[in-house]
């Protein structure tokens, strides 16, 4: 099988797992075991993962465009000494911006400082079967516990974002969704389920875009180590971003419904199923 087959079948893969709550990163490595390819870890995960930002703008467009406008006219304010004065959706566009910030303050520190740890986790299949469980959990316990907030942009806190952003962090570990911890911590802390969606996929937005650049040299050095080439991730890149759009729609209508649990079943299936393997036949 080419690598240009195998790369475009793994970016569909991403692009479905990054917004359906079951861990894109351990998809990404139980699909290359099935298929006995070895593309390399967080690096091709991170030129995949820029599809789903891809996917992202797509969906939340008018979100982006409000957001970055009223965050550069409220800096411009202060840098002349004013205090920003918003109304109506500027006000909350303007609080929206700095949530997003506060939630991406302890994703960033994880990810710079634990990166390594969560590298050599990127090898193994123990991890992502108890990972999912432990999503699966997640999931099942969030839905039927604490699924019904009520708080918007308005009512959020610097506190929210920061714990929300702490989950995010804690998803670098393959097995372990990002949608899902996100989505879950949000709902724990109270919000209301379209916000929760509305800031998890938002708060991605910064974390993939700095991830995507700081392991871009990686991404280039690749192509000459490995066999890759950038088409390669050029073609992976595109079958997640369309696949990632279809994903978004599909999570957006199961969540407005509180079906999350669904998604619990299926991770503690694969996650026994591939723990089960893999102490069957090692």
């Amino acid at each position: 099988m080419s690598n240009a087959i195998v790369a475009i079948f793994l970016g569909i893969v991403q692009g479905i797992t990054e917004f359906l709550p079951v861990s894109s990163s351990g998809h990404l490595v139980l699909t290359q075991r099935l298929l006995g390819v070895s593309f390399p870890g967080v690096t091709f995960e991170v030129a995949v993962h820029f599809g789903s930002l891809l996917a992202i703008g797509f969906v939340f467009w008018s979100d982006i465009v409000i957001l970055l406008r009223t965050f550069l006219t409220g800096l411009g304010e202060l840098f002349r000494g004013r205090r920003p004065s918003f109304r109506g959706g500027q006000q909350e566009a303007w609080r929206l911006a700095w949530l997003i910030i506060f939630g991406s303050i302890p994703t960033a520190f994880m990810g710079l400082f634990l990166e390594p740890i969560f590298e050599e986790l990127f090898q193994s299949v123990t991890t992502v079967g108890f990972m999912l469980l432990v999503t699966g959990t997640l999931l099942w316990l969030i839905e039927r516990n604490r699924g019904t907030g009520g708080k918007g942009i308005s009512e959020m806190g610097p506190s929210d974002a920061f714990f929300i952003g702490l989950a995010q962090g804690c998803a670098i570990m393959p097995g372990l969704s990002r949608s899902g911890t996100t989505i879950a911590g949000a709902l724990f802390r109270g919000l209301n389920r379209e916000t929760a969606m509305r800031y998890s996929f938002l708060l991605a937005l910064p974390t993939i875009a700095g991830a995507t650049l700081f392991k871009l040299g990686d991404i280039v050095a690749a192509t000459s180590g490995t066999g890759l080439s950038l088409l390669d991730y050029a073609l992976g890149l595109m079958a997640a971003a369309v696949t990632g759009v279809l994903a978004l729609k599909v999570l957006y209508r199961l969540l407005r419904q509180g079906r999350l649990y669904i998604f619990g079943y299926y991770c503690w299936l694969v996650g026994l199923i591939t723990l089960g393997l893999h102490y069957l036949i090692r």
